[in-house]
């Protein structure tokens, strides 16, 4: 007879994509101390053709994460805004984030035609009277700009009213999501900093 106890009971988000069901997964909690984790803050561009965990923690903003499946190698960057109208060339725009994110990998000997992205964020977190919110747009970007690669996005987690942590690892590719509970105010808690044992895994789309 098993031991273990039994997962909480998790409802599906209405905003998953119906191609990327949720499953919980027990997985050993991770510190700042674990070698290879490497946090990223707004408008970080990380890439990595080493073992790393790179996480984030998501709000309007969105990260998108890449990962050649050939070589093992991976990155995520962490933008704010979708697009960089001034030509600032600050990678806290998505346009700028995405761009420098392909090129650190390709940089590592990664080509583009094996790239493939999971894609995360754009929440609309705080009160917006109608329209579009600066989470929509970061989505829009993102889609619109792997689309032009030709970088196919085997998985998303983006809208909806909560924020998110995200931890994505260089090596297999797999990234864990864990929702902040809303109503949070003067920023996140520390409690959400460090993953506990049960996290979202992000599965893939099927071919």
């Amino acid at each position: 007879m098993s031991s273990s106890r039994p997962a909480p009971h998790l409802k599906p988000l209405p905003w998953a994509t119906p191609w990327a069901p949720l499953a919980l997964v027990e997985i050993p909690p991770v510190t700042n101390a674990t070698p290879g984790q490497v946090s990223l803050m707004q408008g970080d561009v990380r890439c990595s053709a080493n073992p790393a965990i790179l996480t984030t923690v998501l709000g309007s903003c969105v990260a998108v994460c890449l990962w050649d499946n050939v070589r093992g190698a991976g990155g995520m960057n962490h933008f704010v805004l979708p697009n960089d109208r001034y030509g600032e060339k600050s990678t806290r725009y998505g346009d700028v984030a995405i761009d420098e994110l392909e090129a650190g990998l390709l940089r590592l000997g990664c080509r583009m035609a094996d790239l493939q992205a999971k894609v995360f964020g754009g929440a609309a977190v705080l009160p917006f009277a109608g329209g579009e919110t600066v989470g929509s747009n970061n989505v829009r970007l993102a889609l619109e700009r792997l689309s032009r690669d030709r970088i196919r996005i085997v998985a998303r987690r983006t809208g909806g009213i909560l924020g998110q942590q995200v931890r994505f690892h260089t090596t297999t590719g797999d990234a864990f999501v864990r929702y902040i509970p809303a109503g949070i105010r003067g920023g996140f808690p520390a409690a959400v900093a460090g993953p506990g044992p049960l996290e979202d895994f992000v599965t893939e789309s099927p071919p």
